[in-house]
C-alpha cells in the first residue's frame, strides 16, 4: 500500500465510506518507537496472543485507527496541539483530497506522519523482512504479510508503524 492509498483508506473511514474489501479479514497493528503501546517489543515480551488483545483488528480501517490512537496517546499532549504544530508546514497545495477529507484529529495526525510532516518517512513496499524496525514482526507472526509499512530511516527517528494482514486460516501463534 502506498501513501495515497493509505490516505484514501483514512478518508473513507472518516467519511463513513468503508470499502467492503477492507472490512473483512484479520489485521494486526504494529509499531516501533518510544511510548507506543503497539511497539513490537511488546509482541515479543507479552507473546503474540496477549499482544493481539491490543493490536488485533477486524478491518484495515480498525487497524489504522489503532495506529492513530496509539500515536495520539504517545505524544503525551492533546492531539489537537500536536496536529497544529504539524499543520504549520502544510500548504494549501498539500491539503487536497484525500488529505483534505480527513478531519478527525487522530486520523489526520497519522496521515500527516505518513506524508512525512513529522520527519522523513519511507513506505516499504517490498522485502519487508529487511525493514530495520518492524521486519522481525513477520517472524513473530508466521504467515502474515504487511499491507502497510512506514519507517523512518535508521537511526534518525527510530520510528515505524505498520499493519499486518493475517491469513484467513492462520491466527496468531500461541505464546
Amino acid at each position: 500500500m502506498d501513501v495515497d492509498e493509505a490516505l484514501r483508506r483514512l478518508a473513507e473511514a472518516d467519511g463513513d465510506r468503508r470499502g467492503p474489501e477492507w472490512c473483512g479479514g484479520r489485521y494486526l497493528a504494529v509499531a516501533y518507537g518510544e511510548n507506543l503501546a503497539l511497539d513490537v517489543a511488546h509482541l515479543r515480551a507479552l507473546g503474540a496472543e496477549r499482544f493481539a488483545a491490543r493490536g488485533a483488528a477486524a478491518s484495515l480501517y480498525d487497524a489504522l485507527d489503532l495506529l492513530a490512537d496509539d500515536l495520539a496517546a504517545a505524544t503525551g499532549e492533546p492531539v489537537e496541539d500536536v496536529l497544529e504544530l504539524l499543520e504549520d508546514d502544510v500548504s494549501p497545495a498539500d491539503d487536497v483530497p484525500p488529505l483534505s477529507e480527513i478531519v478527525s484529529p487522530r486520523r489526520r495526525l497519522l496521515a500527516l506522519l505518513l506524508l512525512g510532516f513529522g520527519g522523513p518517512m519511507d513506505l516499504v513496499t517490498e522485502r519487508f523482512e529487511e525493514e530495520h524496525y518492524l521486519g522481525g514482526a513477520l517472524a513473530e507472526v508466521p504467515g502474515a504479510r504487511f499491507v502497510l509499512l512506514a519507517s523512518a530511516a535508521p537511526p534518525h527517528q527510530e520510528f515505524a508503524l505498520g499493519v499486518l494482514e493475517l491469513g484467513r486460516r492462520q491466527g496468531l501463534p500461541q505464546s
